[in-house]
């Protein structure tokens, strides 16, 4: 499989599991959002924050494999 789709994979795993941790802690704590753009229970901002969650991650990964 090319790097680039493995790294684009890791980075789509990342996002995937920060939303999900996301979308538990609020069903645990009982808070939603008054204006959720999406399924009611995420903001834009919770899925931009996500993004860059998962490019951060993505990247030290990515590096980490480097330097092996």
């Amino acid at each position: 499989m090319s790097p680039i789709i493995k790294t684009f994979l890791y980075g789509v795993g990342v996002f995937s599991l920060f939303t999900v941790i996301a979308l538990i802690l609020k069903l645990a704590t009982n808070h939603k959002p008054v204006d959720a753009d999406y399924f009611g229970l995420f903001t834009n901002s919770d899925l931009m924050l996500g993004v860059v969650v998962a490019v951060a991650v993505t990247f030290a990964h990515k590096r980490k494999m480097r330097l092996k």
